[in-house]
């Protein structure tokens, strides 16, 4: 599957053959094929088109499937909607499918037909198991329709379409299509006793996942009705620890067993369809030993990659001590800082003390260059997130100023003073050897910070709290998040191409990890936050959109930011495969990869910095006086250069 033109979305419908999984259907397909035809001739065409159909149709719907499942791996590896958002995962399951269903209509009516009511079967199937979630007396009979369509009728029309092309008896075809049928019962009947019985490591993904989502299996079903306490528990949604004794709890009623022994008469009601086909034994005995092979996957299956551990780390590695050293001269230097105290206040250069991984610098011009872009970023910001700060008037001449600083002649600052200084000592040495359009990208993205942060000024005065809905475009805003990539990029004396730039993994990644890094700040800067009357909290929207409790908002967005940290995780771990498939990165992948590894390390771990902490010799600035040298009040044109 491939969308002409655009290679560099190739990885959201495969990324190559060494990540298929183990190629049932179509295998089932051929095997059909061949038990009607002479194995030892090669396959016809036809018979490798409808092995090919049948596999496209089913990994459409495992696109769906872990959209709503809300699952993040696949096969071991991070899944389509933990890397694309479940948007694109949802549109290219269904190119996916219907690239399938073209596949069988080329083949004839028959064989599109078959597909279609399989189709259809495979919804309702699902349709049921929805409708039941968390019906915890859901009837044994609820649930075999439930896998007769979702799972079984897919394995069914593998073998049908396959034995359609050997060209013989439609008996035959039918018996060949019940077993697929009875195969595929105690094929799903194993897999929901894995996912109570295995490992993640043993089958390559998340274990246990039926029960909190309420999906109620077999053994669920039966030891439910022996055991009143399980069944109370299985009324409503579970916690992950009420989740792992509901389990050990179906285990301990023998139920599980049971399971394997039905699914065991499934194997030998399809095995008796075998039986009455005119074959060679042998053919026939080597075709169950197949399927029965494959029901128990717990070691055929890629085991799921552990995250390694965080190795500890010194405080302070972000800079090297001669950065630090110079930063704190540089602000003394400006005027920024009137005093070493000052010059060590805890919101500026503490922001560096904190334990990540960053990719050593360029060069030391270019680390300087970075952190002095870092450092001023904060100064501007602290300046209009001032609670001192209260005029409105004021905080439109403060922005006014601050874009007549952005584009001022660094050889002739448009006015003395601290801020205008140090821009003006800072911005040629950013602005070296980078491109032209890079500099006014840069320039344009911190004129628009600019004029969130104002936006945000006048909310705090008014004292507006966005919905949780507005909560992430306001804060992505105001937090200067491409400012933050720019620092990088110089840091590294790189610049990220457009096309990775604006690829749609790249865009979700950068939403991910700044959304995680604002919503941790936020916890934990709250009780400032909440002082200081800070709008753009994401715990003070929660409890404003919907009056629960300080701690039930805590707990709300505690959860959403354990669940975004999973997706980035994902993403991380796909970034190596995703710029092998973009074309025309120059072999520079891996230096790409660091970039946004040192992106990722430096955005997730901020909130562990001393810039929330006040420390004893911390000094606060005079931010007024910083203020006073560039306000511009609206009665006065900003200059220009010339």
């Amino acid at each position: 599957m491939r969308f002409e033109g655009r290679p560099e979305l190739a990885g959201l419908t495969g990324e190559g053959p060494d990540t298929t999984g183990r190629l049932v259907r179509p295998t089932l397909t051929l095997l059909s094929y061949y038990l009607l035809t002479d194995p030892a001739a090669p396959a016809d065409d036809r018979a490798v088109r409808a092995a090919a159909a049948v596999e496209l149709m089913h990994l459409g719907s495992l696109h769906h499937d872990d959209v709503i499942d809300h699952a993040y791996q696949r096969r071991g590896r991070p899944s389509a909607n933990a890397v694309w958002g479940s948007h694109l995962a949802v549109v290219g399951g269904d190119s996916v499918t219907f690239s399938g269903v073209r596949m069988l209509a080329e083949l004839g009516g028959r064989e599109v037909l078959a597909g279609a009511i399989a189709g259809e079967q495979m919804c309702v199937g699902m349709v049921i198991e929805a409708a039941d979630g968390y019906v915890a007396s859901r009837s044994e009979q609820a649930y075999l329709d439930s896998i007769a369509g979702k799972t079984a009728a897919v394995l069914s029309v593998a073998c049908r379409v396959g034995a359609m092309q050997a060209g013989r008896e439609e008996r035959e075809e039918e018996a060949l299509a019940l077993f697929g049928r009875h195969f595929g019962m105690a094929y799903q009947l194993w897999d929901d006793i894995l996912d109570l019985t295995a490992t993640a490591e043993e089958i390559g993904k998340p274990v246990n996942s039926d029960l909190p989502e309420g999906i109620y299996t077999l053994p669920v079903i039966r030891a439910a009705a022996r055991d009143g306490g399980l069944a109370r528990l299985l009324r409503r949604a579970m916690t992950s620890e009420e989740a792992e004794r509901a389990r050990e709890l179906v285990i301990a009623s023998g139920a599980v067993k049971e399971a394997q022994a039905l699914a065991d008469e499934f194997m030998d009601q399809a095995e008796g369809q075998l039986a009455a086909l005119p074959v060679d034994p042998r053919a026939r005995a080597a075709m169950a030993a197949y399927t029965r092979s494959i029901l128990d996957r717990r070691t055929s299956r890629p085991s799921v990659p552990r995250q390694p551990a965080e190795p500890p780390q010194a405080r302070g590695e972000v800079l090297s001590p001669q950065a630090v050293t110079w930063l704190k001269s540089w602000l003394v230097d400006t005027g920024l800082a009137l005093s070493a105290a000052e010059a060590d206040y805890h919101r500026w250069s503490g922001m560096f003390r904190f334990q990540a991984k960053v990719s050593a610098p360029a060069s030391v011009a270019r680390e300087q260059a970075a952190i002095g872009l870092a450092v001023l970023a904060f100064v501007w910001d602290d300046l209009f997130e001032d609670p001192q700060l209260r005029d409105p008037e004021a905080v439109t001449a403060l922005r006014r100023g601050l874009m007549a600083t952005l584009r001022q002649d660094p050889q002739a600052p448009w006015r003395p003073g601290a801020i205008p200084t140090a821009w003006a000592s800072l911005w040629p040495r950013l602005r070296e050897g980078r491109t032209t359009r890079w500099q006014e990208r840069f320039l344009s993205n911190l004129e628009e910070w600019v004029v969130a942060a104002e936006r945000e000024a006048h909310h705090r005065i008014s004292g507006y709290i966005p919905s949780v809905a507005d909560y992430q475009s306001l804060r992505m805003s105001t937090g200067g998040i491409d400012v933050g990539i720019a620092g990088i990029e110089v840091h590294q004396d790189r610049e990220l191409p457009s096309k990775l730039r604006n690829h749609p993994v790249i865009r979700r990644l950068k939403e991910l990890i700044f959304w995680v890094s604002f919503a941790e700040n936020d916890l934990v800067g709250l009780d400032q936050d909440e002082a200081d009357h800070v709008p753009y909290n994401l715990v003070r929207a929660i409890r404003h959109e919907t009056g629960c409790t300080r701690g039930e908002a805590i707990e709300q967005v505690q959860r959403q930011v354990a669940e975004q940290r999973a997706q980035i995780n994902a993403v991380i771990r796909y970034l190596p495969a995703l710029l092998r498939m973009i074309p025309g990165l120059s072999g520079q992948a891996k230096e790409y990869v660091s970039i946004y590894e040192s992106i990722t390390n430096v955005a997730l771990r901020g909130n562990r910095s001393d810039r929330h902490t006040q420390t004893g010799t911390s000094v606060a600035p005079d931010l007024e006086r910083l203020r006073r040298e560039i306000y511009l009040p609206a009665t006065e044109s900003i200059p220009t250069v010339p």
